[in-house]
């Protein structure tokens, strides 16, 4: 006998865990959607919301460097305030945008907070349209 390898009367076929994981199964379009400035629910205490903007923060400076990123991310409600420059995640955009990854901000949550982001690539849609970017998705992650 091989070593590694073992006896089977049988049509046993050994692949390796790679096979069984191939790129095939892979999700085709990741949508990220953001709708606060922190990541989890506000316990209502100040540690846990700090602790929730340093997730925030350290999730969107991955996104500029990871091997795996989303296709698009959309941004609603208080999700916006993070392309603010008082927001300490506003640096965090350009190398996302660099990257070409589509960021999407909801005109509904634009036109009620009163500001445009800066930034040109960011696409404003309504929110019937981010909906759509929603449902067609194979998969969505929220933060």
């Amino acid at each position: 006998m091989e070593m590694g390898g073992f006896r089977n009367q049988g049509t046993t076929k050994v692949e390796t865990q790679f096979a069984l994981t191939a790129q095939d199964d892979r999700p085709k379009r990741v949508v990220l959607l953001i709708a606060g400035e922190i990541v989890g629910d506000n316990k209502g205490d100040a540690d846990s919301e700090e602790h929730g903007r340093e997730l925030m923060l350290h999730s969107l400076k991955s996104l500029g460097t990871e091997k795996a990123v989303p296709d698009e991310i959309i941004l609603l409600h208080d999700g916006i305030k993070l392309l603010f420059p008082e927001s300490e995640c506003h640096d965090c955009w350009k190398p996302i945008l660099d990257r070409e990854i589509v960021v999407k901000a909801c005109n509904e949550s634009i036109f009620y907070l009163g500001r445009m982001p800066e930034d040109p690539r960011i696409v404003c849609e309504d929110m019937s349209s981010l909906l759509q970017s929603l449902l067609t998705a194979d998969r969505v992650v929220r933060l």
